[in-house]
């Protein structure tokens, strides 16, 4: 059992946990959201927000903070400084783990696996060579965005689950591929509570559909059919957000863990892949759609071989193998990987 399972879990599985109170959120979220919408005010291209038990006016969103030079030798600079630095969206506590403040508003998708990934890129260097940076985006993904791949009947359980679901655009293909267009780009799902984030961000919020649970789970088996790989994404765990389906090395979830070496950025799945000798003909159509490099062929054998400490539970190989030759195992139940997530 994972240690979300332990945290979150209540005995089961942490996200299947999470979705019980999902709708109790979303149903407060927007009697909030209702409340506040009653007392917001547009004032030429500024917002403002008048609080009815203070009535003094107040910005919705923060003034971006500016950072003056050679204040050392200024008392009063210093506290401006130390003021400026309580504005920013995040600091490192005594332990060096990355705190966002309540109703702080950060973009959780691209705050810091994408300078990671800027900075591995840019620089050349591996990201065991930047330990303090790569220490911040582990530390930040685990306790505010972190995901899990997930199998694809885990995937429908969840649309039944939990409402609204809105399809949109991915962040990982508009900022890999350059991909926006809908027939290209729409391959995620926003859950829940989770939509009403993304208003918070046009660029992004643009162009969502709503769908009804029946067309959710046609186009998740859509995708499976096409071999994405399913993975539930929290905002401000444990509170799922949505879900992902994407494919390495597009998916900045999968390539964070795969070449960055940050783990607390996709958890493995609750199972695993298992060969079934007995029915494997050595067609290697399953080898075809692994994403993690878990599979390979034997050739002196003409039989798949799976290392089960490299699966994730994606469950592909499984659906796209004609001669029922892997089943899927329990990971918390299966020796030498029950502690590798």
């Amino acid at each position: 059992m994972c240690h979300f399972c332990t945290k979150h879990g209540d005995g089961g599985k942490w996200f299947e946990n999470a979705a019980n109170f999902a709708a109790r959120m979303y149903s407060n979220r927007k009697k909030k959201t209702e409340k506040e919408e009653k007392f917001v005010q547009h004032m030429g291209s500024e917002a403002l927000k008048i609080d009815p038990d203070h009535p003094e006016k107040s910005r919705m969103y923060a003034t971006p903070p500016v950072i003056t030079e050679d204040i050392a030798d200024n008392p009063w600079a210093q506290q401006k400084m130390f003021e400026t630095r309580s504005k920013f969206p995040y600091h490192l506590d005594s332990n060096g783990d990355v705190k966002i403040p309540k109703g702080a508003v950060v973009d959780l998708d691209i705050m810091f696996t994408d300078l990671l990934k800027e900075v591995v890129d840019a620089t050349g260097v591996e990201a065991d060579k930047v330990p303090q940076l790569k220490r911040k985006v582990a530390s930040f993904m685990g306790n505010y965005h972190f995901g899990q791949v997930i199998t694809l009947e885990e995937t429908l359980d969840m649309l039944e689950l939990t409402y609204p679901i809105g399809m949109m655009q991915c962040i990982c293909r508009r900022e890999t591929r350059g991909q926006m267009a809908p027939g290209e780009a729409n391959f995620c799902f926003s859950l829940g509570v989770g939509i009403y984030k993304w208003e918070r961000w046009p660029e992004t919020f643009r162009g969502l559909t709503f769908l009804s649970v029946k067309e959710a789970k046609e186009m998740i088996t859509h995708y499976n059919k096409k071999g994405l790989v399913h993975s539930l994404w929290t905002f401000n765990v444990p509170y799922i957000g949505g879900i992902c389906n994407c494919e390495y090395p597009v998916c900045q979830g999968i390539r964070g863990r795969l070449d960055y070496g940050v783990e607390s950025i996709i958890l493995k799945g609750e199972w695993c892949a298992k060969p079934l000798y007995e029915n494997c003909t050595g067609c290697g159509n399953c080898v075809r759609y692994c994403q993690f490099g878990a599979m390979s062929m034997q050739l002196s054998r003409n039989k798949v071989a799976i290392d089960m400490k490299k699966c994730f539970g994606c469950g592909q190989c499984e659906k796209h193998c004609p001669n029922s030759a892997i089943e899927m195992v329990e990971r918390r139940k299966t020796p030498g990987i029950s502690d590798l997530w």
